[in-house]
């Protein structure tokens, strides 16, 4: 800190403040500071200066444009003077931080500056990974003293401290953060200046004209805001129109939705195009663009314009083209104006071709995937080569729904996704009574996976719309993986067209290969419904016989049968409840063209326990 002046402030992002008159030319390029309540400037002075017996993370908290970043500038100008500040910035935020945490970069007696701390701490893919970097730093007496300290709007830093958070992917990282968030001191830093505030500080006020004139015009003591140029830019983009406008509606867009602070001249130009309306359109030269950007980052009295050019300092990467940043305080305020406007496609266009790194990419795919965006095909597969595969599945899905088959097959192949989604696209083929294609698509679903939900979805719809011979063969080949649900559907469908040699076949091999006893339990029901009760008897001594005693005792219970004394390994079995004999109640009775639905959802309840050492074997 000794070797930097007051003017160095601007390079930790200390806004600038306007000019005033002519006299300002030989004013210092920060006014004077005006002192807060003694709760906030001497409680944060006090936090920063007491990292000098201990790491600490102190945390700044308010509202775009109200001192935050001036007030921490100050506390360790006046408490640290001898300590070494470290500002990660390029080539995107968090990544420069990691690279500062984990080379060793970081002396004791540092100052870690984490201006607009959302930017490093709530980044997909970073989160967790900063977060933990972090708390490690902090937690180590051996690399202190450090002072990590940042400013944070609030609606982030309740993203920090709440338990829950609705985006699955951020809240991937979010344990640690919290963990961060709980070591942290924060500091509120209001909106205003009080009258008593303003009037202790009468004196500061009259030495500067920037001062003299914020205290005449800022409404409600909003001293801060009016230096930065807060009125005036909103008020400079309310007054917009045409292609002006249609820019600046891209960048805050672009912004709101998770793109990175720093545009790519491409990027806002291909997204500004979709917010352009058709008159206005058929009016612009070819140099639209280049004009109407001029004049969005031409400065007014010193402030920077609603757009600012962004240049990387010689020891940074260099920027491959033009670099532009949104005014903050437009970008906090459009959070709220266009909370419920949504984007055009030519955001998801721009962000698929001129996205500047692939965090910012996979930002704006999420966003799109939030909000059901279809005709963006080409983010989805740039994100997903940058790892992000939950979008591209989810297209996937929107493409079945959407009834766009082939080209879902095409990408389950070409990108190699879980090949559980060929299933779900079996069942849609089927769905759409695409039969033949449907069998082939569960196949391979099957063959990729196991995964048999395709092909049972497809004999469901077939043997729904009365397809029963083609419904036959395809749960004769699921039967032959193994299936049970295939085995108790071809049981019946054999009794009930009177081939009770194929029943039994099916029920035997359901019990003794799959070990499932459905199958016999569906057709033991049927042969008691039909006043069979010595096969009945026997299909349920042979399931006991094979490691499942409750659906003999079960069966015995129901009093259907004749009174037969059962093996003596079925004495061994604690009767069971009421509930399940009713559970077995609940077949009797079924007419023929329900046994199916209703026995399966009543062997889904069925407590079927496992063989003990007691149980028969024949």
């Amino acid at each position: 800190m000794a070797d930097l002046e007051p003017a160095d402030a601007l390079r930790f992002e200390v806004y600038p403040a306007f000019k005033a008159d002519g006299r300002s030319g030989a004013l210092s390029a920060l006014p004077p500071y005006i002192d807060r309540p003694a709760s906030i400037d001497d409680e944060l002075r006090r936090q920063v200066a007491g990292a000098a017996n201990g790491s600490r993370l102190v945390m700044v908290v308010g509202g775009s444009s109200t001192g935050k970043t001036r007030s921490c500038w100050g506390a360790v100008w006046a408490e640290l003077p001898d300590w070494r500040i470290v500002h990660p910035l390029a080539p995107e935020r968090p990544a420069a931080l990691l690279s500062v945490l984990q080379e060793g970069v970081l002396e004791p007696r540092t100052v870690l500056w984490l201006n607009d701390a959302d930017l490093y701490l709530l980044v997909k893919n970073y989160a967790a990974q900063v977060a933990a970097s972090l708390q490690a730093l902090l937690t180590d007496p051996q690399r202190g003293p450090v002072l990590v300290l940042g400013t944070i709007w609030p609606d982030f830093w309740d993203k920090l401290t709440e338990s829950a958070c609705e985006d699955d992917d951020v809240a991937l990282g979010m344990g640690a953060a919290h963990q961060l968030a709980d070591l942290a001191v924060t500091v509120e830093m209001p909106a205003t200046f009080t009258s008593p505030d303003l009037a202790r500080a009468a004196a500061v006020v009259a030495s500067d004209p920037r001062l003299q004139l914020a205290r005449s015009r800022a409404v409600s003591g909003r001293i801060t805001q009016f230096l930065a140029g807060a009125p005036y830019l909103w008020r400079r983009y309310e007054q917009s129109a045409g292609a002006a406008r249609a820019i600046l509606h891209a960048a805050m867009d672009a912004r709101r939705f998770g793109h990175g602070p720093l545009l790519s001249e491409d990027f806002l130009r291909t997204a500004a195009e979709g917010y352009i309306d058709e008159a206005t359109w058929h009016t612009l030269d070819e140099d639209w663009f280049a004009s109407h950007l001029t004049q969005l980052i031409r400065p007014h009295r010193q402030l920077p314009g609603p757009l600012t050019r962004y240049r990387p300092r010689p020891d940074q990467p260099p920027a491959f083209g033009p670099l532009y940043q949104l005014a903050d305080i437009l970008h906090e305020r459009s959070r709220v104006t266009r909370e419920k406007e949504r984007p055009a496609s030519s955001l998801w266009a721009a962000a698929a071709a001129h996205s500047r790194t692939d965090t910012d990419l996979r930002e704006l795919a999420q966003a799109a995937r939030r909000l059901g965006a279809v005709d963006c095909e080409q983010l989805y597969l740039k994100a997903a080569a940058c790892g992000d595969v939950v979008g591209l599945q989810w297209f996937t899905r929107r493409l079945m729904a959407l009834g766009r088959f082939e080209r879902a097959e095409e990408l389950i192949d070409n990108y190699r996704l879980d090949s559980l989604l060929l299933g779900e696209l079996a069942a849609s083929v089927g769905d759409a009574g695409r039969f033949r294609n449907a069998a082939r698509l569960a196949r391979r679903a099957y063959e990729g996976s196991g995964d048999r939900n395709g092909a049972r979805s497809l004999a469901h719809h077939l043997s729904a719309r009365g397809m029963r011979r083609p419904a036959e063969q395809v749960y004769s080949w699921l039967a032959e993986t193994g299936d049970p649900v295939a085995a108790r559907w071809l049981t019946a469908h054999y009794e009930a067209r009177g081939d009770g040699a194929a029943a039994d076949r099916m029920a035997r091999t359901a019990l003794t290969q799959y070990g499932d006893p459905a199958a016999a339990l569906v057709l033991a029901q049927l042969r008691a419904d039909a006043g069979k009760l010595d096969d009945a008897d026997r299909l349920a001594r042979l399931a006991a016989g094979h490691g499942h005693a409750c659906v003999l005792v079960a069966y015995r219970a129901s009093d259907q049968t004749t009174a037969t004394t059962p093996p003596p390994c079925a004495s061994t079995v604690r009767p069971p409840p009421r509930s399940t004999r009713r559970r077995w109640n609940g077949c009797r009775g079924l007419a023929r063209g329900r046994v199916i639905t209703s026995a399966q959802r009543t062997l889904r309840t069925l407590p079927l326990r496992p063989a003990t050492a007691t149980l028969c074997t024949a």
